[in-house]
């Protein structure tokens, strides 16, 4: 005669709930990586639609990140040199070959009434191999200028080296990352709530051929398949380590 088990007693306690919890887990990291694939997808789609639209002129009166994001912008105002960031750890490809480098920002003093910059990421410089604080010859010019270009949420962003924050870099011309609000208490000058990636030429040795909102898009799908196939091989091994739990128990159930 067959003994049954009861369902509750097929795993034990302990490795179900570690079970459960890395299934959990592995899941919610796929559906975020999932996400994330979504997201970049969709901010293409809208610089896409938008690419063609007539630029905005952005001036010193106060303007809603909403209003502009991924729509082309006009400038005009004066580069506020003296607070020109390098962001470290920006690789650049060209001709299939990733180089590290950094990306150049400088705050635009805006025209219009009342004191208001926005930040210009101009471009891309490459890196010194030997000395990082050697930095490459690029050129700013000088007084009232037009810089054409697209409005984002933000400067790019990178893991930071040693936890640092934006906090901890203030005053240093090489940074991690930046944030806007931060920045705008640092130079002492109120910031439009977005960055412009300045897409018009101005001959000065910076590249600007910046990447595709959706690049990214296919590693994160990749990224999210290995979470899930994660949660499939654990919830399997559950499965089989859940049988032969219920038959050695069977097993040593059953009369003499």
């Amino acid at each position: 005669m067959t003994v049954r088990v009861p369902l509750r007693d097929w795993f034990a306690p302990v490795p179900m709930i570690a079970g459960v919890a890395l299934i959990a887990l592995t899941c919610a990291l796929g559906r975020w990586q999932l996400q994330r694939a979504h997201e970049r997808i969709e901010r293409q789609a809208r610089i896409v639609a938008l690419q063609n639209a007539p630029a905005q002129r952005i001036t010193a009166q106060p303007v809603a990140a909403d209003a502009v994001l991924y729509r082309p912008v006009l400038l005009r105002g004066t580069f506020d040199v003296a607070h020109t960031v390098l962001l470290e750890n920006r690789p650049h490809v060209t001709n299939g070959v990733s180089r590290p480098g950094f990306e150049v920002l400088i705050p635009l003093v805006l025209e219009g009434a009342g004191r208001r910059a926005v930040l210009v990421n101009r471009g891309w410089l490459p890196r010194d191999p030997v000395d990082r604080t050697r930095i490459a010859p690029y050129t700013t010019p000088a007084g009232e200028v037009q810089v054409e270009g697209m409005a984002v949420p933000h400067a790019s962003r990178v893991f930071s080296l040693g936890g640092k924050d934006a906090a901890d870099e203030a005053g240093q011309r090489l940074r991690q990352n930046i944030d806007l609000d931060a920045f705008a208490r640092e130079i002492g000058m109120p910031l439009q709530p977005f960055v412009v990636q300045q897409e018009s030429d101005a001959q000065d040795g910076l590249a600007r051929d910046w990447p595709r909102a959706d690049l990214g898009a296919d590693r994160n799908y990749g990224y999210a398949f290995q979470w899930f196939a994660m949660a499939a091989g654990v919830l399997g091994l559950m499965v089989f380590y859940g049988v032969r739990r219920y038959r050695r128990l069977a097993g040593a159930s059953e009369p003499a």
